[in-house]
């Protein structure tokens, strides 16, 4: 198991709201809380069982996209935010030749350990993680509020590229941006598991 230590995992959003400028520091040492703001309603937060919680969460339910998301932790866990991966494992488009297992040891621990009481996650298409991408005044970003701790760094999907084989499919949380040289294969980076409400 690898880890980054050059990637900052604190991420500052600044709001404007008419003449008032709020700025959410949200450091990655504090726990994840329900927002008191309107964007509460937006979403869902889950403790390790699936019990819904205010604080301490370990995954979160966009309501909008009905999707819930693994949320990272800072305990060299198989969930910590360092932890990083190269392209291939389990459930990725079958395209081109290059492929590894390495998310495979997350993807079994995380549904046998039925994380929020659910045993069917995998990784994120890139459909689905480009829902997390948020436009604020300054840049694209994810949600700080719910995704504290986020690398500033591209993150996999498990789609592929058909006129670049040996690339998959991104999104950098940093700039918004999906390109297919930000994920050469053979890259280790970062991952969020994903599962569906949806059925």
């Amino acid at each position: 198991m690898h880890l980054i230590k050059r990637m900052k995992a604190t991420a500052t959003l600044t709001i404007f709201i008419t003449t008032n400028i709020l700025i959410l520091n949200c450091d990655a040492t504090e726990p994840v809380t329900a927002s008191t703001s309107a964007d509460k309603r937006s979403y869902t937060l889950l403790d390790a069982q699936g019990k819904t919680v205010t604080a301490h969460a370990r995954c979160a339910t966009i309501i909008a996209s009905g999707l819930t998301w693994e949320l990272k932790t800072d305990d060299a866990s198989a969930h910590d935010k360092d932890n990083i991966y190269r392209w291939g494992g389990k459930g990725a488009e079958k395209t081109g030749t290059i492929f590894f297992d390495d998310w495979n040891s997350l993807l079994n621990a995380t549904n046998t350990e039925k994380l929020c009481g659910f045993d069917d996650w995998r990784v994120p298409t890139i459909d689905e993680l480009k829902t997390l991408a948020t436009n604020t005044a300054e840049k694209t970003t994810v949600n700080p509020e719910i995704f504290q701790l986020t690398l500033e760094a591209p993150y996999w999907s498990v789609s592929t590229y058909q006129n670049y084989p040996e690339h998959a499919q991104t999104v950098d949380f940093v700039t918004g941006v999906s390109n297919y040289y930000n994920g050469f294969r053979g890259d280790r980076l970062p991952l969020r598991l994903v599962r569906s409400n949806k059925k």
